[in-house]
């Protein structure tokens, strides 16, 4: 249950859910032709609805913003361990001494 305050009515109350199933409808407005088109062939050729596609484009695109997240993240963790790490002599002493043996 969801309490808003109003300034007129005084407090309400909702109930429900804001998704319905878990799933949440949206609306897409002025889709370019050519992108309709392209995910209409698609549709098709995968032998989907037009939604279903969508959906998948979606899903993909989302797995996709979350994977490039946790790179990031990592590559920060990376470079942070990195950062910790004593700093390396010059190995060209090593390198002659190990040639001269």
């Amino acid at each position: 249950m969801i309490e808003l305050q109003c300034p007129v009515a005084g407090p309400l109350q909702l109930q429900g859910e804001w998704f319905q199933n878990g799933s949440m409808n949206i609306t897409v407005k002025n889709v370019p032709n050519s992108v309709y088109l392209v995910i209409k062939r698609e549709a098709k050729r995968k032998r989907r609805s037009l939604n279903s596609e969508i959906i998948q484009a979606l899903e993909a695109e989302a797995a996709e913003a979350e994977r490039r997240r946790q790179m990031s993240k990592l590559r920060k963790e990376l470079d942070k361990f990195a950062a910790s790490l004593p700093p390396l002599g010059d190995s060209a002493p090593l390198i002659r001494a190990d040639r001269e043996r």
